[in-house]
Order: structure tokens, then C-alpha cells, then sequence
């Protein structure tokens, strides 16, 4: 077996919480020698980032062997190191003394300093650790609350810092570790920097893109993102991307120096000894939204033109890094990433920039102290200077890379600086001051500052709510300072007004949000049953409106105004977005023909398959190595099987190409295919595009990690082209393979449907406030749906708003329902092409209760009652429970809290079958365990475990094998869901076993079916939270079912993307918490409440995790083991919702994740350990103490009469509450607690009633009462829990024991002698004392124990 290639797609598929049989199946299908790869390759160290996230632009070249540790220093890691590249670009080796380079990163590297360390010491520089003040660590609020460690951005840290090191060997490093990826976290971490002081900020990342101009951008970013990097006198450095020819972000900016990449090699031929080109993977273009900096002079692109400055990038031969978080440390790597923080070095060995200053633009004064690179290409563009390098200013390398240092110092300026005011001298606080594309904001005393390099300038002042006004002809010479204040007058207003449709056909009106870019405030809403606006402006300025649609499907559109005093209506109709694919009122068409492989023996007509120079095999179409069809598709299909040709360095370089296709018809163009793409490192796959015949190729989509299924790619920028091509280039050397099937190249035209919209407000009758989360259908057309929401950003809609688009002509029947309410009907003829408005409120009862506490006071043998009136005030009947309850839920009803820590856990009998991902439950003092993966297959075994005599049983199969099913008992039988099927699909088959008959029957199929769910049994409904598909681990969906009705209903959806997250039931609510999410391993909670249909965020676990055995007990939810960052934890935790906190559990004897766990605290099977060689366990343990299932309480001394009804609107019922002191469990005269809990059917909350019932001493007893410490030692004490305090008089002797906290408390008959009081406690010196009670008062006695010799 090729052991290599076998754990390489096992981990993949393991590490990412998808079924194990994948795993399993992919490893039985492996074998053949173990040979690597003969030749380095180079693949992303970060994924691709998703939409409204950033990525790393690091690449690591992948070596046939792995480094473990630093070498020494006689023998040098591969790739450059810090001497090379100040050879390369003639730095100095004592450069960045006295200054800090910030690195911004997203999520945490664990080992930052450590692998640092290592990495300065092997190439000779000085020390840069915490001890001696160099290195710095902090989260983006500026403290040490890091965020979950991550191995990729690891990767990006470690390669940031070691070019930092190497650029600026004396300069202190400062890492800034954001929360996650998303855009707001990595600002706030660029915002944090800057707030540390740093005046040199390094940012190796940046968003998405493709050639396709804009693609990488958004419009907001001038206008929103750019804040963040336009700090004056601050160096902020950006890569400029790894994708080849196009524009990310922050690289577009013009307040960032943004570095292309090049590749950089020895020369013999070169007075400099070294060599470059431009790589041909940077990024470069010409920005569609950013304004072109005044220092920037190419004519061919009229905004922001990237990069500015270039070094090297290329991973082959590539720079040494070490990095043992996620590596295993010394590695070779490049892209852009290598040469932000490079560069950022080079500026902070350069000096301080000049206060007021963009240092960006220093290079363009000083382009003859710069590297001209002149080859090189990155794609294809017009202009061709935007694409290839050439003598000057070029997009891949911008000026140059850097010959020293002269070309990042500050150049010849001088500086005007001023204040802004309005007409009456105030300052004008929000205003802009520009000065030929040099600009900046005054601060909050309307003072600014502008460093200019010497020349003429107009100087413009703008503001919103004033006019601008333009100083002309300031000329600064090298020196100068010039003081100018500007003084604004104020603008008349006006009111644009404008109507909002659709225009794709229907012409319908759209509820849009309308937004005048560069004005301060919130949008504007239209009107969403007329379309119609009002935005009030002021006068004599231009502005661009940007309108987005709050319905999916359709574009963003801006418009230019200029508003003066007759700017008329500005109506707007959007287009349906050519990009997306489903839009409602419109069908989507195919047009063109999809090719399913039929033929075996060779490439389909038209269909080629081109060969590199050098390859063994290729695109087949006989699936030689046996593989199947595993895409989604059916049939024969074409694979390109590096695994099938083998090692002994065969390489393919193979490229599957299409037939000409002619677009000149297609306004949708669209590729489609399935496929599985099973990926290993060292390979890759992309989907290429040409209309050029091949001279020519532009790529689409590029694929380092293993995906399945099938894949979209809008390709509306060929419309029009005549000769249209695509390929699948696949790339390897004896790695794994790629299968594609149905291949779809052609058009898919949106054509308008006969019909209209319905929308409107659902609201509540007893409140009046909008009802979210209720559905609207069409009784006649099931399919027409909508779903309330909250319309928080609008305030002229209230929330409770629908919409959905109806096809079905004539007059309809509509129904609005919602959990709790009554249903709702209407009845409308739908508006063809036009809005139909539907507005109704919903009936629920709502109950009150008379009085909000119980008090009685009662004397030692007393009893007495008190009523409660319960009404209902709704609009429609309410049924109602009241409930005992005890005030403070603790182990074994003691109302004490757990233990923190302490070897608890407990093993009992293993299961029979070694088993993980298996449903486990308990119910009826029995605990059982079903269904999972036992190492060869999922099972549908069932077993059960008895406590009394340590033993498992087999009971009854269920139907169908399954992994990771939802789970739970209701009504004493047992529900499971959901689940993986041995072909990877969930399973929407609902099996229920009868203990009683010891049989399975089934219930209505799930509607939407996962595997991996988080679940739980909430007021006899079971919940399924979240989970996994086949392919994926991203939905927010929960369900509900409910054994009464027999259905399914759609949750409210869970507030990120998870799976794997534990769950449980406390107090009638839901709490979740951890699990995986598009971003990684979360430790986020949320808890659920019924009755409202809503999630709200608790505390955060301590840690991050997934995977763990969870249940909720005593009232808490609990959790022990599970997947964290570093591998497999045997930590537990334990929430309590009243206190909103987390506290520890005693840790299991072995770390364990995916497994399953119960009431108990029962944790059953799992795995041990994050290798997919590793089988799974039967081990069993138990945590005594937590078998507190649910907050009903028996309380001995409270009683209640007629605690159930259903009153009809109006209606009243009487509560009687029972107080008994004559129980046995009335030990002393006090108060006693507890409250009435109130579950009803309507959806509003009705808070518990507190009860007290005060028991007074007899007459002539006195109390005694104090608290047990233990000595420690140590000179400190502890509480003593379980200690026995014994009381002798002559005729009697009463004993009592201490609780957790140490305390105890009896009442006696005081009279007669004084008493003899013994205290005594294992491992301990006993104590004793005299003591007389007082009648009527308690008199004190604390002890301190010393330990026994």
C-alpha cells in the first residue's frame, strides 16, 4: 500500500468531519510502492477565501522529503535566506534599528516566537524574543485573548516574519493576530497596529479575484474599507495576489504600497549577481473602483493601477522559512506574501516616513534607485503594461525591486496644513482636503495636515452639507510650510425622489436600499409594494447612488446625479444578475449541448486531450485504474489518474480541451460539470477559458483541495466571443486523480414568468409588533413560500415583512402560520407583474398571572395554601402547566454545583462493538447506544447497558446502517435521524425503537437531511442542528420534529454555518455550542429559545472544539473530549446558563472525540487520537453525579391542585399551591425556596413564580450552625464537603453532615445541659467543643481541622 498517498487523502477527508467509510473506501482502493515525487511543486498554503473573507498569499514549495528541525548554521535550508536577499537588494545587515514592523495575520500561531528563534539564530541575526522587548504578540483589541490557532495563516506568520527579519534584521516585530478572516476582523486588526504606535504595517492577504475587472473588489471599498489604511506618515504594505493577471484588495488601495512578485535567481551575467522577471502568477490590473493617487502617472488605466513596487515571490528556488505549527519546520515558500513583508522591512531600514506623508509614493520620486525589471508576463490585457513587464513602470513589478534603501526614504516635501470652517469660524469636522490625488481628513478641530512633494497644487475642501470650495495655484517648494484655511458655506437641500423596479421584464417595483456614496448616514429604503424612495442631498454637488436589491438575484446598480435645483425623479430598473442562476419570476433556459464521456476508447468528437512534453498517460476515458464513477454523474466519464500511472518519476501534465464554441448569441454563457476532485499535495487542477485558439489561457477556477460534486462557473464576461474554448489541465506525479463527467458549455437564458409579487407584514394581535420567522404559502401552490423577517435597518417597515413571487393566476388562497400562533388566511387575485399586498395578524393566547411571588410563613408543623389566578388576556385559547421546581439545580438534586477538577470519571464495561459517530441516549435509568462506524462499516447494531449489573445487551437492529445520526428519547422511545449511508449520502429515513417491544418503526422522513447534526430533545420535540451533505459542512438549517403530528418544521437557522456542535436541553431551552464552521473550529455558544423561534449568543467555550461527546445534565450542558486545534482533548466543560458562565470537568483518562455521551455523565466509543489509522474504541466511562435529566422537580413540601388548563380568550383558572412543614426534609426553621415554572402553548414567556415558605422554630429550640475547614498543610484551608458534626447531650444525639461549601445548620430543643459537639472527618484530627443553645436564635460554631499525622 502507498502509505503516503493513502493518509494523505484519509486526514483530508477525516480532518474535515466528513464520513470516515469515505476514508476507509478511498484506502482500500489504494496500493502499489511508495515512491515521491522526483521534482519540488508549489501549492497555496491558504484556501481560497470565501465572499466577504480574506486569504494568505503564501505558497510553499513541497519537497520529496520533510525538514524536522533547524539545521546548522554550516548547512543552510533551502530557498533564500536572510544573506541572499540582502544580497539581492543591497540591505544592510543592521537595518531597522529603533523601529517596530507590525505583521497582521488572522487566527493565532501557537509557536510564533519559538519558530522565529529558531529561523534568526540559523542565519546569524540578533535575537528577537519577548525577554529582551523585540517580539510582540496581541490580539486585534490589543491584549492576549488570542484567537483559535489556525495552520495555514501559522504558515503566513511564520513566512512574514522570518522577510521581515531578513529586510530589517534590527527592527522589533509586532504580531497582530485577527479574530478570524473576515474583512471587519482583519481591519480591526490594521486599526489595532496603528493604535500600538507602529508606524510600519505589513499585510500578506487580501480578497479573492480573477482576471475579470472588479472581480476582487467592492464598491464599498473607497468609501468604507479604505479607512482602515489611510493612516499619514504610516507605511502600509499589500500584496498584490497569486492568481495571475487581476485586482485584489488591499492591494487596490491607494494608500498601500502594493508589491507584485517576481522571480529571482543567481546570474554570472549581471554586475548585481542576480536576476528577476516577473513572476507569472502575480497579481497586477488596473482597480474598478479605487481613483488613481496623484504620484501614479501610466495613462491606460484611469484609477488605481497595481502594484507599486515588486521582490521576489516565485517558491522555486523560493526563501527559507521554519514553522512548526501545522509543519514540521524548515520549508521553502514564496508568493506575494514574501515580498509585503519584505518590503515593509526595506521602509522600516530606510527611516521614519515624514509625519503627514504617504509613503507609497516615495518610490515614484526616486524610480532610479529601484531594480527595473523588464520580462516577464502575467496574462494577457490592454493595454500590455498592466499584464507585462517592460522598461519603466509595469503592473506585475510596478517600478522595480528595491537597490537599497534610497528609493523608501522620504522624499523632498513640503507641507500646507490648515483649518477648515463653515461660514461662522466653527471647524467643519467631516471634510476632505485633496490636493491633485493627494488627500486627507481633517480631524475632530477641523485641522489638517498634507505632505507634498514641491510643485503647483489646487487644494479642494469638500464636506457633505457644504460647498465645495477650491484654493488654486498653492505652490510648495522643498521646506516649506504653509498655512491655508478654508472656509465652506453651507448647501440648500434638496429631495431626490425615484421609483425602484425591476428590469428584466416583469417592471414590478423592488424593495431596494438606495445609498449615496461618500455621504455619512444609513440607507434609504424604498417602498417595497411601490418601489417609490425619497433621499434628501444637499444641492450643487454630484453624487452616485448605488441601489442594491433586498431580493436575491439581481445587480448593483450606481447612478450618477448631479442635484441641483430641478433634478427631476431618478428611477432606476435592475437587471437580473447574469451571475446568479435561480432569481424569482424567472426561469432559466439551457441552450447548447453536455458531453456525458459515452465513448470509452477515445476523446469525444471535437474533444482533445493535449499532452505536455514529459507526461506518462493522461485524460482517459476507460477509467484504468477502476476508480468508478464517483462524481454524481452516471456512466463512463474521463479521469486523469496520476495514482494509476505510478511513480518512478511519470508526471502528467495533461490538458482535456474542448470544441470552439461560438457565444455570440449568449448573453449567460455558463460552464457546468461534476466531478471529484481528490486531491494530495503536490498536485493541481484547473478550468481554463481562450477565445484566441489557445494562444492564450485564462484561468477560472483552480482546485488544491479535495471537492466533489457538481460546479457552476458564470462565464458572462465571454459573451459575445466567437471562439470560445475550455480545458481541464491537470497537473501531478504519481499523486491522485481527477474525474469529470457532463460537461456543459453553452447558455442559459432567464426568460420572465407570468405572475407577480405577494408581499407584505405579519404581525402579532396581542402586540402589534411584527412576527419573524412565520411562513406564508399559497394553499393552491405549496411551493410558493414566503418567511417573515426583521427589517432592522429600515424604519419606515416594521419587522414581520414577507415576500415571495406567486406564478399561479386567478384569485388564491393564502394561510400565514407560525409556531404558537393560530393560523392565519387571506384571500388575493395576484397583480401580473405587479405587487399584491397581504397584511394580517396572527392570534395567540397570552396568559398573566396574578401574583408575581408565593410567600407563607408556617409555624414547625404547620401547613397552609395560597392561589394563584392564571388569565388568559390573548386573542386565542392558551393551555397551560405549572410545574414544581427546585431554585438552584446541582448533582443529585442537592442543589450544590459539581466539582471543577479531580479524577472522577469512572470506567465501566466496554461496549461489545468498538463504535464512533454513535447515537447515544438514556431513559428509563438505562443507557443505550446505536448506529456509528465500528471501523469496516456503519452499523445499525443497538445496544443497552445496564448500571446495576455492569453489563452491555444486544436489542433489536434498526433498518438501516448509519454514522453520526441525531438522536434522542421521547415519550420512553428512542428517535434517531439523519446520518451518513454507506454512500455518503445522509439518511432521511426516521427510525424509532419501542424499548417495550424491543422493535423499530419509522416516522415521516426528514426534509432536508444531515449527517453530523447537533441534537436534542426539547419539550418532547427533537431538534437537528446545523450538520454535514456528502460534500460539505456549511448549512445553518434546523428542524424540528414532533412525535404528535408526526412532522417536520423549519427552525429558525442557527446563526453561522456549523456541524459537529454539541447540544442539549436546559429549562425548556436549547443550548449549542463549538462545532466546525466555514471558518474553522468555533468556540461560539448559542442558546435557543422555543418559544420566541430565536438564537442569541452566550459566553464562548474555553476552547475551541468539535467533535465532543455531549449531553446536558443538573442543568448544565456538558461536553468532554473532542477536536481542537492541536489534536484530540480529554478536557470537559460545563455550562450554566444562570450563571452565563463555563467551568471545568474533570478531564477523561484518554482523549476522545466523536463519540457519544448521556445523562450520567455517561461518554461511550469514539476515537482516539487525529490519524485516520487509528480505529475506533469501545471504551466507556461515566462521571457520577450528573443524572439530572430535565428542571421538573419533586419538591416534598410544595403541592399544587388544578395546574393544567386551557382557557379560552377571557377566561381565568385558579391555581392552588400546597406548603406542607410537617415533611420529612423540614430539618430547621428557615426559609425554603423554590418557584413555580410555567410552560404554556403561546409564544410569549411566563416567568417562573418564586416560592418561600418560612418554617418559625417551636417554641424553646435553639439553633447551631457554622462552617468545616480543612487545614491544608500549607497554611491555607478549604471548605470540608461530607464532614460529620455530631451533637451529645444526656439523653439524645443528633448528627449532621456538611455540604459542598462546608457549611451545616440543625435546630434542637434548647433545653437542659449544653452539648457536646464532635467534628470529624476522614484524614483528619477530629475536634470537639461545649456549646448551650439559646431559644430562638442560632448560635455560631466554626471549626478548622488539622490533617492527621
Amino acid at each position: 500500500m502507498r502509505l503516503t498517498a493513502v493518509v494523505s487523502m484519509v486526514v483530508a477527508v477525516l480532518l474535515s468531519g466528513l464520513p470516515p467509510a469515505v476514508a476507509a473506501a478511498a484506502a482500500e482502493s489504494s496500493g502499489g510502492a511508495a515512491v515521491q515525487p522526483t521534482e519540488p511543486l508549489v501549492e497555496p498554503v491558504c484556501d481560497v477565501p470565501q465572499p466577504g473573507r480574506v486569504g494568505c498569499f503564501a505558497l510553499r514549495r513541497n519537497e520529496p522529503g520533510s525538514r524536522q528541525q533547524a539545521l546548522s548554521a554550516a548547512a543552510t535550508p533551502d530557498g533564500y535566506g536572510a544573506a541572499d536577499l540582502q544580497s539581492a537588494y543591497s540591505l544592510p545587515a543592521d537595518g531597522g534599528e529603533g523601529r517596530t514592523v507590525a505583521i497582521v495575520v488572522a487566527y493565532d500561531d501557537p509557536t510564533a516566537e519559538s519558530d522565529l528563534a529558531v529561523y534568526r539564530s540559523q542565519f546569524g541575526l540578533p535575537a528577537c524574543t519577548t525577554a529582551n522587548g523585540c517580539f510582540r504578540k496581541v490580539d486585534q483589541r490589543g491584549g492576549t485573548d488570542y484567537p483559535g490557532p489556525n495552520a495555514s495563516w501559522a504558515g503566513e506568520a511564520s513566512l512574514d516574519m522570518d522577510m521581515v527579519s531578513a529586510s530589517a534584521p534590527a527592527a522589533h516585530i509586532l504580531l497582530v493576530e485577527a479574530d478570524s478572516s473576515l474583512f471587519e476582523d482583519m481591519f480591526a486588526a490594521v486599526d489595532q497596529a496603528v493604535a500600538q504606535g507602529v508606524q510600519y504595517v505589513s499585510n500578506s492577504y487580501g480578497s479573492d479575484y480573477t482576471s475579470v475587472p472588479g472581480s476582487g473588489e467592492d464598491p464599498a471599498e473607497s468609501t468604507e474599507f479604505d479607512a482602515h489604511y489611510n493612516h499619514p506618515g504610516v507605511v502600509m504594505v499589500a500584496s498584490s495576489g497569486d492568481l495571475g493577471y487581476g485586482v485584489t484588495y488591499p492591494a487596490a488601495s491607494p494608500f498601500v504600497t502594493a508589491v507584485g512578485g517576481t522571480t529571482l535567481t543567481r546570474s554570472t551575467t549581471t554586475s548585481r549577481g542576480w536576476a528577476e522577471s516577473a513572476w507569472y502568477a502575480t497579481g497586477s490590473g488596473c482597480s474598478a473602483y479605487e481613483p488613481k493617487p496623484g504620484f501614479q502617472t501610466d495613462t491606460g488605466c484611469d484609477g488605481r493601477t497595481v502594484a507599486d513596487v515588486a521582490a521576489v515571490a516565485d517558491a522555486r528556488p523560493g526563501v527559507a522559512v521554519y514553522q512548526t505549527y501545522g509543519y514540521n519546520g524548515w520549508g521553502t515558500m514564496g508568493g506575494t506574501s514574501a515580498g509585503a513583508p519584505l518590503i515593509t522591512g526595506v521602509y522600516a531600514a530606510a527611516g521614519v516616513p515624514a509625519a503627514g506623508s504617504y509613503p507609497n509614493s516615495y518610490p515614484y520620486f526616486k524610480r532610479s534607485a529601484l531594480n527595473d525589471v523588464t520580462s516577464g508576463v502575467n496574462g494577457t490585457c490592454k493595454p500590455a503594461y498592466l499584464c507585462t513587464a517592460a522598461a519603466g513602470y509595469d503592473g506585475p513589478t510596478g517600478l522595480g525591486t528595491p537597490n537599497g534603501l534610497t528609493a523608501f526614504r522620504s522624499y523632498p516635501n513640503g507641507k500646507v496644513s490648515g483649518t477648515v470652517t463653515d461660514s461662522s469660524g466653527a471647524p467643519v469636522t467631516a471634510a476632505t482636503v485633496t490636493a491633485d490625488g493627494y488627500q486627507v481628513t481633517v480631524n475632530s478641530r477641523g485641522h489638517y495636515s498634507l505632505t507634498l512633494p514641491p510643485g503647483s497644487y489646487d487644494l479642494r475642501a469638500a464636506a457633505y452639507g457644504y460647498r465645495n470650495r477650491t484654493v488654486q495655484a498653492v505652490t510648495v517648494a522643498d521646506g516649506d510650510s504653509i498655512t491655508q484655511d478654508i472656509s465652506l458655506d453651507t448647501a440648500a437641500s434638496r429631495t431626490v425622489t425615484g421609483k425602484v423596479t425591476d428590469g428584466s421584464g416583469h417592471g414590478y417595483p423592488l424593495y431596494a436600499s438606495v445609498t449615496a456614496q461618500d455621504v455619512p448616514g444609513a440607507p434609504v429604503f424604498t417602498n417595497p409594494f411601490t418601489g417609490t424612495y425619497e433621499l434628501r442631498l444637499p444641492e450643487d454637488h454630484d453624487y452616485t447612488l448605488k441601489i442594491v436589491a433586498q431580493y436575491p438575484g439581481y445587480r448593483t446598480v450606481t447612478k450618477d446625479v448631479t442635484l441641483g435645483s430641478s433634478t427631476g425623479a431618478v428611477d432606476v430598473a435592475l437587471p437580473v444578475d447574469a451571475e446568479k442562476d435561480t432569481v424569482a419570476g424567472y426561469d432559466v433556459g439551457t441552450v447548447g449541448r453536455t458531453e456525458p464521456f459515452d465513448a470509452t476508447d477515445s476523446p469525444p468528437d471535437g474533444w482533445s486531450v493535449v499532452n505536455a512534453a514529459g507526461t506518462t498517460g493522461g485524460w482517459e476515458f476507460s477509467d484504468p485504474g477502476h476508480r468508478t464513477n464517483t462524481t454524481g454523474g452516471s456512466g463512463a466519464f474521463a479521469i486523469a489518474d496520476s495514482y494509476y500511472f505510478g511513480g518512478g518519476g511519470r508526471r502528467q501534465d495533461t490538458s482535456l480541451v474542448s470544441p470552439v464554441y461560438d457565444f455570440s448569441d449568449y448573453a449567460r454563457p455558463r460552464i457546468s460539470f461534476d466531478m471529484n476532485y481528490f486531491h494530495q499535495t503536490g498536485q493541481s487542477g484547473a478550468v481554463d477559458i481562450t477565445t484566441d485558439g489557445g494562444t492564450t489561457w485564462t484561468t477560472l477556477r483552480t482546485y488544491n483541495v479535495t471537492q466533489t460534486g457538481h460546479v457552476e462557473i458564470p462565464v458572462a464576461a465571454y459573451a459575445g466571443a466567437k471562439t470560445v474554448q475550455v480545458r481541464f489541465r491537470f497537473i501531478g506525479a504519481y499523486n491522485l486523480w481527477w474525474e469529470l463527467d457532463d460537461v456543459f458549455v453553452g447558455n442559459r437564458p432567464i426568460t420572465p414568468v407570468s405572475g407577480g409579487l405577494v408581499a407584505g407584514v405579519i404581525t402579532d394581535a396581542n402586540t402589534g409588533a411584527g412576527v419573524l420567522g412565520a411562513t406564508v404559502r399559497n394553499a393552491d401552490d405549496g411551493g410558493q413560500t414566503g418567511l417573515t423577517v426583521a427589517t432592522p435597518s429600515d424604519p419606515q417597515l416594521g419587522d414581520g415583512f414577507y415576500w415571495f413571487f406567486s406564478g399561479t393566476p386567478g384569485r388564491q388562497s393564502f394561510t400565514m402560520a407560525k409556531s404558537r400562533f393560530a393560523s392565519g388566511t387571506a384571500a388575493a387575485s395576484v397583480a401580473p407583474d405587479g405587487v399584491t399586498r397581504i397584511d394580517r395578524s396572527l392570534q395567540a393566547g397570552r396568559l398573566t398571572i396574578t401574583s408575581a411571588a408565593v410567600e407563607k410563613t408556617l409555624p414547625w408543623d404547620g401547613a397552609g395554601t395560597r392561589k394563584l389566578t392564571v388569565t388568559n388576556t390573548g386573542k386565542a385559547p392558551a393551555t397551560f402547566t405549572v410545574t414544581e421546581q427546585l431554585s438552584s439545580p446541582g448533582p443529585a438534586g442537592t442543589g450544590s454545583t459539581p466539582p471543577a477538577d479531580g479524577g472522577a470519571w469512572q470506567p465501566v464495561a466496554d461496549l461489545p462493538t468498538a463504535t464512533m459517530d454513535n447515537a447515544v441516549a438514556a431513559d428509563g435509568g438505562r443507557l443505550y447506544s446505536a448506529f456509528g462506524f465500528d471501523g469496516t462499516t456503519y452499523t445499525s447494531d443497538l445496544y443497552t447497558y445496564d448500571s446495576g449489573t455492569d453489563t452491555w445487551s444486544q436489542l433489536a437492529s434498526a433498518a438501516d446502517g448509519r454514522d453520526a445520526p441525531a438522536r434522542g428519547f421521547i415519550g420512553g422511545k428512542f428517535y434517531a435521524v439523519g446520518g451518513w449511508r454507506t454512500d455518503g449520502t445522509p439518511d432521511a429515513k426516521l427510525e424509532i425503537y419501542d424499548p417495550a417491544s424491543d422493535t423499530w418503526t419509522t416516522g415521516a422522513p426528514s426534509p432536508k437531511p444531515y449527517a453530523a447534526s447537533g441534537s436534542s430533545v426539547v419539550d418532547g420535540k427533537l431538534y437537528v442542528v446545523g450538520g454535514c451533505t456528502k460534500d460539505s459542512c456549511l448549512t445553518t438549517d434546523v428542524y424540528a420534529y414532533d412525535p404528535l403530528t408526526d412532522k417536520w418544521s423549519a427552525m429558525a437557522s442557527y446563526p453561522e454555518t456549523v456541524s459537529w456542535t454539541a447540544c442539549g436541553e436546559i429549562a425548556d431551552m436549547l443550548y449549542c455550542a463549538g462545532g466546525n464552521t466555514d471558518s474553522g473550529i468555533t468556540k461560539h455558544a448559542y442558546a435557543y429559545d422555543p418559544v420566541t423561534d430565536g438564537w442569541s449568543r452566550i459566553a464562548d467555550m474555553p476552547v475551541a472544539l468539535w467533535g465532543s461527546a455531549y449531553t446536558a445534565a443538573n442543568g448544565r450542558l456538558l461536553t468532554i473530549g473532542g477536536r481542537v486545534a492541536a489534536g484530540v482533548t480529554n478536557k470537559g466543560f460545563a455550562y450554566d446558563p444562570r450563571a452565563g458562565t463555563w467551568t471545568a470537568l474533570p478531564n477523561a483518562a484518554a482523549a476522545v472525540y466523536r463519540g457519544g455521551a448521556a445523562p450520567g455523565f455517561y461518554s461511550v466509543g469514539g476515537r482516539r487520537g487525529t490519524s485516520s489509522l487509528l480505529l475506533p474504541v469501545a471504551t466507556v466511562g461515566v462521571l457520577p453525579g450528573y443524572d439530572q435529566g430535565d428542571r421538573t422537580d419533586d419538591v416534598t413540601w410544595l403541592g399544587l391542585h388544578g395546574q393544567q388548563a386551557t382557557l379560552r380568550p377571557g377566561a381565568s383558572a385558579t391555581v392552588t399551591v400546597s406548603l406542607d412543614a410537617t415533611v420529612s426534609e423540614v430539618t430547621r426553621p428557615g426559609d425554603y425556596p423554590a418557584q413555580l415554572g410555567v410552560s404554556t402553548d403561546t409564544p410569549y414567556h411566563v416567568a417562573a413564580v418564586p416560592v418561600t415558605m418560612t418554617v418559625k422554630p417551636p417554641k424553646g429550640w435553639g439553633g447551631y450552625a457554622g462552617t468545616v475547614l480543612g487545614a491544608d498543610g500549607a497554611g491555607g484551608t478549604a471548605p470540608l464537603a461530607g464532614a460529620t458534626v455530631r451533637l451529645d447531650g444526656r439523653t439524645s444525639s443528633h448528627t449532621v453532615t456538611t455540604a459542598a461549601d462546608g457549611t451545616f445548620a440543625l435546630w434542637l430543643d434548647a433545653h437542659g445541659d449544653p452539648l457536646t459537639v464532635t467534628v470529624s472527618m476522614e484524614g483528619y484530627e477530629s475536634a470537639t467543643t461545649r456549646v448551650k443553645l439559646v431559644q430562638g436564635r442560632s448560635t455560631p460554631g466554626d471549626f478548622t481541622l488539622q490533617q492527621a499525622p
